[in-house]
């Protein structure tokens, strides 16, 4: 159970730079193709490292804690597009 939660956590340096890719997105609705490939290529690297960093003793829980977090971060990340066009 510890390991879901830690592999969780990873969700709070995601949810900060999502954030801060919307509001680049925002300001320059030109590069927002570009800044979809920078937002999930930097996802990709917090998520590798964060793995890498930690090293659970039971890693399918662990994994289950990143999908999580992957899961609600994507939720979040739709809500707000759809808060802003409408």
């Amino acid at each position: 159970m510890i390991d879901i939660i830690i592999g969780f956590l990873v969700v709070i340096p995601l949810i900060f730079l999502n954030d801060l890719m919307l509001l680049w997105g925002k300001k320059d609705p030109q590069k927002a193709l570009g800044i979809v490939s920078v937002m999930f290529g930097m996802n990709l690297v917090i998520l590798i490292v964060y793995g890498f960093l930690l090293k659970p003793d039971e890693p399918t829980n662990f994994i289950l804690g990143l999908l999580a977090a992957i899961l609600t971060v994507m939720i979040r990340k739709i809500k707000k597009l759809i808060n802003e066009t409408l």
